[in-house]
C-alpha cells in the first residue's frame, strides 16, 4: 500500500470531524465573523486563522513526529465542558461563554485525538485565537475607560509643554485656536485611548516573539524559557506602547488643531493619524524585541529531537468505532444547540418609551425630548430609549431609559460609572436608597453625587426587566442569563435620573426618590415584567 492511499484512509476522519464540529458551533462562528467585520477593536480577528494557518504549515513537519498518546478520559471531560458551556451560553444568551467553548471543544478534541502533547505545541494559535475573541461589553467598558482618561491625561501635559493653553474635563479636551473666539471640544473616545489598537497589539507582540524565537525550546509551544519570558514582557508592552502613541495622537492632535482650527482634528487627517500612530507602535515593539533578544541567552540547544510516533508519521490516534461516536456527538448538539439559536425570544408586547406619559406623579415634561449625538447612539446600542426633563415645582430633573429587546447579540447597558467619568464627571459618595413602590414594595437603587466643574448634580440608576429591578449590572447579567434559560427573554432596560444639588441635598434626593417611586409604578408597560 503506498504512502498516497495510507494517508487517504486517515484524512477523512479531520475532514468529518472539522465539518461536524463548524455545524455544531455554525451560528457562534457567524457572529464571531461579523464582529470582527463590524467592531474595529477586534479587526484583527480577521487575519488571525491565517496567522495560525501559517504557524501550523511551518511547524507541521514537527507536529507530524509529535509522540501521540490519546487522553481519553480527559478529552472527553473537556469536550463535555466545552458543550456544556455552548448550552448555557446559547440558553442564557451570553456569547462569550459560547466563543470561549469553541476554544475548550478544540483542546478537548486535540486530548482526545492525539494526546496533550499535541495541544501544548500548539498553545501559541490557541492564545491567538483566544485574543480574537471578544471580551463581554461589561467588561470591555472597564478596560476603556481608564485608557481613555490616560489618553487624555498625558495629551494635556503634552500640549501644555508647547504652551498651549488646555483644559481637561475626564476625557473632553478644550482649546481656543489660534486667532479664533470658540473653544473647541477634543473627545477622547475609544478609538483614540489606545484600546483598539492594544488588542491589535497584544496579538502582534505573541505573533512577533514566537516568530523569532530560537530554534527551538522544548517548553510550551517549542518555546524555550527565555522565549517564553521574550514574549510575555512583548504583550505586556502592547498596554504603554499603545498609551503613549495614542496619547501622542492625541496631543498632535490638539496642537494643529490650535493652529489650523477643528478641521485638523475631522475626517482624512484623524484616520491618517490613527495608521501613523499604529505605524509607530510597531516599530517601537519590534525595536523591542530586537533588544530583548540581544540580551537573552540563546535557549537553541534545549529542544532534543521529536520523537516520532512509532507506526510513522500518521498514527491511528482513534478507532474508527471512537471517531463515530465523537461526530455523533458533534452532531447531535449541533441539531439541539441550532434548533434553539433559531427560535426567537418570546414576543414580549409593550408600549413605545416614546409614549411614556409626560405626566408621571407630581411631574411634568418640560421642553422636548433629547437625542444624543449619533456616535453615542451608535454606543448605546439601544433598542430603543427616551431622555426628557420633568419639572415639578422648582425642582427639575433628567429622565433617561434605553430598553433592549434582546441581549443574545452582545448589546447591553452602559453603566454610568463607564460612561459619566469620561465626560468630565467626578462620582462621590455612592450609596443605596430604597424605593417605595405601590403596594407596599420597595426596590434598591444607586445613589451618586456627581461633580464636573461647578455643576453638582444627583444621579439615580437602576436595572428593570423582566419583573426585577436592582442596582447591581453584574446581578442583573447573570438575571439576564437564567431569565433567557428558564423564560426565552434577555430584554431589560436601565433607569437614569440626574438632578442639580441645589441649596438642600437631602431634599434633592427626596425629589428624585418621589420620581423613581412614581416611575417605578408606570413602568410595566413600557419595561414589561
Amino acid at each position: 500500500m503506498n504512502v498516497f492511499e495510507k494517508n487517504s484512509r486517515w484524512n477523512w476522519r479531520p475532514l468529518v470531524v472539522s465539518a461536524a464540529l463548524m455545524f455544531l458551533y455554525a451560528s457562534v462562528l457567524l457572529k464571531l465573523g461579523r464582529d470582527w467585520l463590524t467592531d474595529e477593536n477586534y479587526s484583527h480577528g480577521l487575519l488571525i486563522p491565517f496567522v495560525i494557518a501559517y504557524i501550523i504549515w511551518l511547524e507541521f513537519d514537527d507536529l507530524r513526529k509529535v509522540r501521540r498518546s490519546p487522553f481519553i478520559l480527559l478529552g472527553v471531560g473537556l469536550i463535555c465542558t466545552a458543550f456544556l458551556m455552548l448550552v448555557a451560553g446559547t440558553l442564557g444568551a451570553e456569547l462569550y461563554s459560547q466563543r470561549i467553548s469553541l476554544l475548550v471543544m478544540l483542546a478537548g478534541i486535540i486530548v482526545y485525538w492525539f494526546g496533550p502533547t499535541l495541544f501544548k505545541s500548539l498553545i501559541v494559535p490557541f492564545v491567538l485565537l483566544f485574543l480574537s475573541i471578544p471580551i463581554p461589553q461589561i467588561l470591555f467598558n472597564k478596560i476603556a475607560l481608564p485608557l481613555q482618561l490616560w489618553a487624555s491625561s498625558l495629551a494635556a501635559k503634552g500640549v501644555s509643554l508647547f504652551g498651549i493653553d488646555m483644559t481637561r474635563r475626564g476625557n473632553i479636551l478644550e482649546l481656543l485656536p489660534l486667532g479664533q473666539t470658540k473653544i473647541v471640544q477634543l473627545e477622547v473616545v475609544e478609538a483614540c485611548s489606545g484600546i483598539r489598537s492594544l488588542m491589535t497589539l497584544i496579538a502582534l507582540g505573541l505573533i512577533l516573539g514566537y516568530l523569532t524565537r530560537d530554534r527551538k525550546g522544548a517548553g510550551l509551544g517549542s518555546l524555550g524559557k527565555w522565549d517564553l519570558w521574550r514574549i510575555a514582557i512583548l504583550m505586556a508592552s502592547a498596554v504603554p506602547i499603545a498609551l503613549i502613541t495614542n496619547a501622542g495622537r492625541v496631543m498632535g492632535t490638539g496642537i494643529a488643531t490650535y493652529y489650523y482650527g477643528v478641521n485638523a482634528s475631522e475626517g482624512f487627517w484623524h484616520d491618517i493619524a490613527g495608521w501613523g500612530v499604529f505605524v509607530v507602535a510597531f516599530i517601537l515593539m519590534y525595536f523591542l524585541n530586537t533588544v530583548l533578544k540581544s540580551i537573552g541567552p540563546s535557549d537553541t540547544a534545549i529542544r532534543s529531537d521529536p520523537v516520532i510516533a512509532k507506526s510513522g508519521s500518521i498514527q491511528r490516534s482513534k478507532s474508527a468505532y471512537q471517531t463515530a461516536a465523537l461526530v455523533a456527538a458533534l452532531v447531535t448538539g449541533g441539531f439541539f444547540v441550532n434548533w434553539f439559536e433559531s427560535r426567537a425570544e418570546v414576543e414580549v408586547v409593550r408600549v413605545p418609551l416614546i409614549e411614556v406619559p409626560i405626566e408621571i406623579g407630581k411631574w411634568g415634561q418640560t421642553g422636548t425630548d433629547q437625542r444624543f449625538d449619533e456616535a453615542s447612539e451608535r454606543v448605546l446600542n439601544a433598542t430603543e430609549y427616551v431622555m426628557r426633563y420633568y419639572y415639578s415645582n422648582d425642582s427639575y430633573l433628567n429622565f433617561y431609559v434605553g430598553y433592549y429587546e434582546s441581549q443574545r447579540t452582545g448589546a447591553t447597558y452602559h453603566s454610568p460609572l463607564n460612561c459619566l467619568p469620561g465626560s468630565g464627571w467626578i462620582m462621590n459618595e455612592p450609596r443605596l436608597v430604597d424605593i417605595p413602590v405601590e403596594g407596599g414594595e420597595s426596590f434598591v437603587a444607586n445613589l451618586y453625587s456627581l461633580q464636573n466643574g461647578e455643576d453638582t448634580q444627583l444621579m439615580l440608576y437602576w436595572y428593570e426587566g423582566r419583573g426585577r429591578r436592582t442596582a447591581n449590572e453584574y446581578w442583573d447579567k447573570l438575571y439576564s442569563v437564567s431569565d433567557s434559560f428558564m423564560l426565552r427573554r434577555s430584554d431589560g432596560a436601565m433607569v437614569r435620573l440626574m438632578a442639580p444639588v441645589g441649596d438642600d441635598e437631602e431634599f434633592a434626593v427626596s425629589e428624585l426618590v418621589d420620581f423613581a417611586s412614581a416611575f417605578a409604578a408606570e413602568s410595566e408597560p413600557y419595561i414589561p415584567r
